[in-house]
């Protein structure tokens, strides 16, 4: 079973789907690591922010990271878009060596 210090917390009300409700009952039947629907979401939420920071903190040490600097007598990136897993169009650019000059 998760054990949290009650020291720190704060009361946060949350409106939440029925049908997620349901799903987050079935969870604490089933798995009993959690003693409550409140120890299940206070969880949830610190490992999806833990993520989120992670992730945050990786795409900003990309961006200070310089670009290698392609010749582009040699390579051509061209524009993709594609559906990421949420649905939402993403524009990533694949790069190509040219074979020869037309």
């Amino acid at each position: 079973m998760v054990k949290t210090k009650t020291k720190n917390l704060k009361i946060v009300t949350v409106n939440i789907r029925e049908d997620s409700l349901e799903e987050i009952m079935k969870i604490i039947k089933i798995d009993k690591t959690y003693s409550s629907r409140s120890e299940l979401i206070r969880v949830a939420v610190r490992d999806w922010l833990k993520m989120t920071v992670k992730n945050a903190e990786e795409t900003l040490k990309s961006l200070s990271t310089p670009e290698k600097q392609l010749d582009p007598a040699k390579f051509v990136q061209v524009p993709h878009d594609i559906e990421n897993k949420y649905g939402e169009i993403v524009r990533e650019f694949r790069t190509y060596n040219k074979l020869r000059e037309a």
